[in-house]
């Protein structure tokens, strides 16, 4: 089966990704990595212009800097049914991160077999198994149509500046994914990070993000993680049963 393209948008932190063989004329792009660095002060897409480079097999490379605060190697390897992200995140200030982060959007707008505006076809971990995310407590923060959500294994919410300044995260932990059903019910789009740090969705545009988080960082270290995305063509339960160990697993 045929490999997944991938294309970097160039001067701007994202990958437009076609040729998806269980989605056939239907378009995403990768906001990867949309905001990086210090949880507490992380650097927006906005302020950093990446460069992209091919390499053989599809692969992608981007790297981008913010001079005197944060850098990132970000290499994406495209499979029939998935691209893995390898982040590699440089902490280039003098000044010791609680926690390092990428946040990382899934965009499915130009994707009408996947595009959930009303939030019915999303998915996530919660309790052991998959539940509906429209089901899940949902806390409404200046922005109605954002939510955030804490995942097993990170921090709590509270101590995580990006995510506690949204006000909009309920007092609840899931699996670190988020996955969208299609209209049929026959495919599905997920976003999985390991280590995973937060889960964000916003209905406006119908993407969804899974935030990696790197833990403490040193001036001058740096640290790794990884995302998968996968684009399938089966059901969220033979799905959910098949990836777990895969997504559960560290990096």
């Amino acid at each position: 089966m045929a490999r997944i393209k991938l294309v970097g948008e160039p001067g701007a932190m994202t990958c437009k990704v076609t040729e998806v063989p269980a989605f056939p004329g239907e378009r995403f792009a990768l906001g990867y990595p949309e905001a990086v660095g210090d949880v507490a002060r992380a650097v927006w897409f906005t302020h950093i212009t990446p460069k992209w480079e091919k390499r053989e097999r599809g692969v992608l490379v981007s790297t981008g800097e913010y001079p005197r605060q944060v850098s990132y190697v970000m290499t994406l390897t495209p499979g029939a049914e998935t691209v893995t992200v390898h982040f590699q995140l440089t902490n280039q200030s003098k000044n010791t991160w609680k926690q390092g982060m990428t946040f990382n959007c899934l965009q499915c707008a130009d994707a009408p077999s996947l595009r959930d505006h009303d939030c019915l076809r999303h998915w996530v971990g919660f309790n052991g198994r998959p539940r509906r995310l429209a089901e899940v407590p949902r806390v409404c923060g200046p922005r109605p149509a954002v939510q955030l959500y804490g995942v097993e294994g990170a921090p709590p919410y509270a101590e995580l500046p990006f995510v506690a300044n949204f006000r909009a995260t309920p007092e609840i932990r899931l699996e670190p994914w988020m996955a969208i059903v299609s209209r049929d019910g026959k495919k599905l789009l997920a976003t999985v990070s390991r280590p995973g740090l937060f889960l964000f969705q916003n209905r406006e545009y119908s993407c969804i993000h899974c935030a990696n988080g790197f833990g403490e960082v040193k001036p001058g270290e740096t640290v790794e993680a990884v995302n998968k995305v996968y684009f399938v063509e089966t059901s969220l339960d033979h799905w959910y049963r098949k990836g777990r160990a895969d997504f559960m697993r560290s990096v």
